[in-house]
């Protein structure tokens, strides 16, 4: 009954092992298909968009100072868009009217969506979450600043997925403004995968794009 339940244990091992490496060579296919899939949806939206902005994150949309002289107080709200050699969390590619390239007419907008966005550290799991797409028709089309046509905050965990889970490299974050005319995507992209807390939990692959809208 010993040696019986030894080769038992023995095969249970094995047969979970071989679970594990399963599950994991899907999730690492399902990464695989997702970079592609990804990589071809934003060059085809890239191509046709008029300019980009990229934000912090998705709930960062503007930034109000405040100033006092002679005893008026005085607010003004801009852009929190970034600039050359800055990288944020959400990518908004924009479209003009044909008619007049000074009105917008649709936005098109990528963003990672964490667990917690103010987790710095990014090795924690709840600095890790999916990336989330919204694409807006503004009609009619508007001359306002583009932070002002985002959807609102409250929509942060309702727009669709189109990654499963993705973390950002560059400096913590997944889109990189190059010179104000390109746009570099890196991070990782997660499956997962395995069966419980194993070393197969996790499928990633590194993700290194770089797309430029037409101007």
């Amino acid at each position: 009954m010993g040696i019986s339940t030894l080769v038992v244990g023995a095969a249970l091992v094995f047969f979970i092992y071989q679970l594990n490496i399963f599950a994991y060579d899907v999730s690492k296919n399902r990464v695989n298909r997702d970079i592609r899939a990804f990589t071809s949806e934003l060059t085809d939206n890239a191509t046709f968009a008029n300019g980009f902005q990229i934000f912090p994150n998705f709930s960062t949309r503007s930034s109000t100072t405040t100033t006092t002289v002679n005893g008026t107080t005085t607010s003004t709200t801009v852009s929190a868009n970034l600039v050359d050699q800055q990288s944020g969390d959400m990518l908004v590619l924009y479209f003009r009217d044909p008619n007049n390239d000074t009105l917008t007419n649709r936005i098109v907008g990528y963003y990672r969506a964490p667990v917690d966005p103010s987790m710095l550290d990014q090795n924690d799991p709840r600095a890790l979450g999916p990336v989330r797409k919204f694409d807006l028709a503004i009609n009619p089309a508007s001359a306002a600043p583009l932070y002002t046509l985002l959807p609102a905050a409250s929509t942060y965990a309702t727009n669709g997925e189109v990654i499963e889970l993705s973390k950002g490299l560059s400096n913590g974050k997944l889109f990189y403004n190059i010179g104000n005319k390109l746009i570099m995507i890196n991070g990782q992209i997660i499956h997962r995968g395995g069966l419980g807390s194993t070393r197969y939990e996790r499928a990633t692959n590194t993700y290194n794009f770089t797309i430029s809208p037409r101007g």
